[in-house]
């Protein structure tokens, strides 16, 4: 009983030992595998994470409206000086001549000078003392007036497109540089447009001097071949500065210019005396009609146009119309128009007749009646009867004007 107990006790002692080593073993694998387990998991955790702070920050970014990044600033167009803005306008000149493009560069140079103010005067001095100039406007624009207007769009050349510069910035600067040039330039159309320019800026503070310019100019052989087309109509721009001041001390020289040398009347001579004189002028026309210095009988018809401007109120005026349209020397074009215009020719404005202009149009219409019925030829008696039926019309136009519509 005892062995077997022993027996027994041994094999359960055993068998307690043999389950210690094998609880044992399998503690220790299972310790070690839930180590690996907790490294694997810590290593997953920190990748999780890794990726879950990417994406938060990837949201949060998509969420922020975009801002673009600033643009630069726009660099402000660097202005020119005055003297390169002097000098654009010099380099005009290789451009074709009236080119439409080029007169609107003119233009926006000039403003850019004005618009300098002041500080351009010297560079616009520089320049004119240098002589130099090129022509902007067409040629036609500086033929037709008897004096050049100061205000233009285009101007004439770039000389003149300065001089209106330096008027619009004004100032005694202005002024004064102005006044040298009137004093210095040979050119009768800047010497008309200065003396105008600078009236208007100072009357009367430069008459003495423009007076002199004019008179010195006018006082030169005439030129038969002007540098410019503007320079064409050069002796009417000189005497309209006289007529400007109201300047008679230069009657006597310019009748002694009434004839050039290659025969022909000075026309703006003859102008400046009618404007200075009026009605005295006509003996003076009358007297250099008969002159025999003149054989070309046709270049005596402006001595009798400007009778014509006082017929019917002058004796003289009268009598030596009525010798010019009888003188059948005259063309039957000369005596025609000479005749027709006593509707023209004398009344401040034919399109605007008052009162003031009745006791011309009955004077002429008297004279013509006086005349008609012994008409030199039937080319002048046909003028008259033109004449006559247009001073009707004018003397009606006075005397019964049309009533307003009710």
């Amino acid at each position: 009983m005892k062995k077997i107990f022993a027996v027994i006790l041994s094999a359960g002692v055993g068998f307690a030992i043999a389950s210690w080593v094998v609880s044992n073993r399998l503690a220790t694998r299972h310790a070690e595998q839930l180590a690996l387990q907790q490294t694997a998991w810590q290593s997953e955790r920190v990748v999780l994470q890794s990726a879950l702070e990417e994406a938060k920050a990837r949201a949060q970014t998509s969420a922020l409206p975009k801002v673009s990044p600033p643009a630069a600033a726009p660099t402000a167009p660097t202005k020119l000086s005055p003297a390169e803005i002097v000098a654009k306008l010099f380099a005009l000149k290789s451009a074709p001549a009236n080119q439409t493009r080029a007169g609107r560069q003119a233009i926006y140079w000039l403003e850019e000078l004005i618009a300098a103010g002041p500080v351009a005067l010297p560079a616009i001095r520089d320049f004119l003392n240098r002589n130099e100039d090129i022509d902007f406007a067409p040629a036609s624009q500086g033929k037709g007036g008897r004096g050049t207007s100061v205000d233009f769009i285009l101007p004439l050349s770039l000389r003149f497109g300065l001089f209106d510069a330096a008027r619009q910035i004004g100032g005694a600067e202005a002024e004064k540089l102005l006044a040298e040039v009137l004093g210095a330039t040979g050119r009768g159309v800047e010497v008309a447009w200065l003396a105008r320019a600078l009236q208007e800026m100072a009357p009367n503070k430069y008459r003495a001097v423009a007076l002199a310019a004019a008179r010195e100019l006018l006082a030169r052989p005439l030129s038969t071949t002007p540098s410019s087309p503007i320079d064409r109509n050069e002796r009417d721009q000189l005497f309209s500065v006289l007529t400007l001041y109201g300047d008679t001390s230069y009657v006597g020289a310019a009748e002694a210019q009434l004839l050039r040398a290659d025969g022909e009347l000075d026309r703006s001579a003859l102008r400046y005396l009618q404007q200075s004189l009026g009605q005295q002028a006509v003996p003076i026309a009358a007297q250099w009609y008969s002159d025999l210095r003149i054989t070309d009988p046709g270049k005596k018809e402006p001595l009798a146009r400007l009778a014509l401007n006082y017929v019917g109120t002058d004796t003289q005026a009268n009598e030596f119309y009525q010798k010019a349209i009888n003188d059948l020397a005259l063309s039957k074009d000369h005596r025609r128009n000479l005749i027709e215009d006593l509707n023209q020719d004398g009344f401040p404005d034919t399109r605007n007749l008052t009162a003031r202009d009745l006791p011309l149009i009955q004077n002429r219409i008297a004279l013509i009646e006086q005349l008609a019925p012994n008409a030199a030829d039937p080319v002048n008696a046909a003028a008259f009867k033109e004449a006559y039926k247009d001073l009707l019309k004018m003397r009606d136009r006075v005397t019964r004007p049309p009533q307003p519509a009710p």
